[in-house]
């Protein structure tokens, strides 16, 4: 009965997970779609004008590649 439980708890939490990161990514594409001017970008030494979704959309991805990274690291230090 302790396994029924263990599956149906992780099954939830997965659920959970799913729904939190579809609220997550459609914020991410209604925030993006509501910017779409151009923009001026200067990093060091390098400017450039680009319309803002496309900055928007670089960030995010590079954001959800960290946290990609981050939890495979911590999945391997805890086995």
């Amino acid at each position: 009965m302790a396994t029924g439980d263990h599956v149906e708890a992780k099954g939830g939490s997965t659920i959970r997970r799913l729904i939190v990161a579809g609220v997550i990514i459609a914020l991410a594409v209604w925030f993006i779609l509501a910017n779409t001017e151009e923009v001026g970008v200067t990093l060091w030494f390098v400017s450039v004008e680009m319309p803002m979704w496309i900055m928007i959309t670089v960030v995010f991805i590079a954001g959800w590649i960290v946290g990609a990274l981050l939890r495979h690291l911590s999945a391997r230090r805890r086995r």
